[in-house]
């Protein structure tokens, strides 16, 4: 039964008079109820009309600071030329990428991002070369023009197209199965017998670059650096094609604490073969060294690759970056692919400390 028959059949049994005073408060209460609602009714409309407004000018605000223009310049070389398809970016001081952008044809960028007002890492990178600059972004459109010095790379033949050179076709085969065998011997971690593999294949034939490169990665293994450089630097005068030379001689020189050389090695490296992620972890290393920590985080997430080293590399950038949580997880990740690592000890301390 609704509350509106049951009010009905109580009136019948009241006076007429009572009826009527009945009827009267009851239209009165009607009228109240009536009047509430319509006044809740305006109170919502009202309220719903300024979340509204405050939702389209929170929009705006969000809108146009996404839209705010933050960055624009050119970009050229030392000589004036312009940088075509250069990648430009704003980051943090802690390295995380805030927005980015490349350069037209005519070396020409403009970056449009939301940030709030505060010192950044402007950074641009082309083909062979990478620099940064540390900018304070007080208002919006900074008009930036840099510079870059001219790369420090010597492309030889075959850059960028993997092509086996001359000097390689004319090997003979017996020194190309000793030097398979090298590779064998090597990955079971027998580095003696490996060595004594490549000086069989040296002795068929001296000017076999390929092999004064494998026998580079051997001493980098037994930790003989300085004959590893000499090997590496014998490898690339010998054949210059050679990416792997290049990459043998960044961890060389990364290994005598060489930054600069083994920089420019990494980037020798990486024109010739792009796809390299040992030339660009060695780069990124060689960055390291020299504390340029957010360039050397811009290499290892351009050239991200599961392999354990890379992350103990990635680990160590990031406490210097103060970023001490995102450390201890790429830590964790290099314990678990190689738990039996003479480092580990260390590592545990470190990820202990950082908790």
């Amino acid at each position: 039964m609704d509350a509106g028959s049951y009010s009905r059949r109580v009136a019948l049994y009241l006076p007429l008079k009572s009826l009527f005073l009945h009827h009267n408060r009851k239209l009165d209460r009607l009228s109240s109820l009536s009047a509430l609602r319509q006044t809740g009714l305006l109170c919502l409309s009202l309220s719903l009309s300024s979340l509204l407004l405050f939702c389209i000018a929170s929009f705006a605000r969000v809108a146009d600071a996404g839209n705010r223009k933050l960055v624009h310049g050119s970009i050229v070389t030392f000589q004036g030329r312009p940088v075509a398809d250069a990648v430009v970016e704003i980051r943090t001081l802690q390295g995380t990428k805030v927005a980015g952008s490349h350069t037209d044809n005519t070396g020409k960028f403009e970056i449009s991002a939301a940030a709030e007002p505060g010192e950044y890492i402007f950074l641009v990178a082309s083909l062979s070369q990478i620099s940064d600059e540390q900018v304070l972004l007080t208002q919006s459109d900074l008009e930036l023009n840099l510079a870059l010095p001219a790369p420090a790379v010597n492309p030889g033949p075959g850059t960028g197209g993997y092509v086996v050179s001359a000097k390689r076709l004319e090997v003979p085969a017996k020194a190309r199965t000793r030097l398979a065998s090298a590779q064998r011997e090597f990955k079971k971690m027998r580095f003696d017998d490996a060595e004594r593999e490549i000086d069989s294949a040296l002795r068929m034939d001296p000017t076999f670059a390929q092999a004064f490169t494998m026998r580079a990665f051997i001493r980098l293994a037994s930790k003989d650096f300085k004959g590893a450089v000499e090997d590496a630097r014998r490898a690339i005068s010998l054949d210059a094609s050679d990416g792997e030379s290049y990459v043998a001689l960044a961890m060389s020189c990364n290994s005598l604490r060489e930054f600069q050389e083994a920089q420019n090695a990494a980037w020798q490296a990486l024109s010739l073969r792009p796809d390299s992620w040992q030339g660009r972890l060695e780069l990124a290393k060689s960055f390291y060294g020299r504390r340029e920590f957010v360039l050397a985080l811009r290499e290892l997430d351009f050239g991200y690759v599961d392999f354990p080293d890379v992350h103990l590399v990635r680990g160590n950038v990031l406490t210097n970056l103060g970023r001490s949580q995102e450390a201890s997880e790429e830590f964790k990740t290099f314990l678990r692919e190689v738990p039996s690592d003479p480092r580990g000890e260390q590592i545990r301390h470190i990820i202990a400390a950082a908790q």
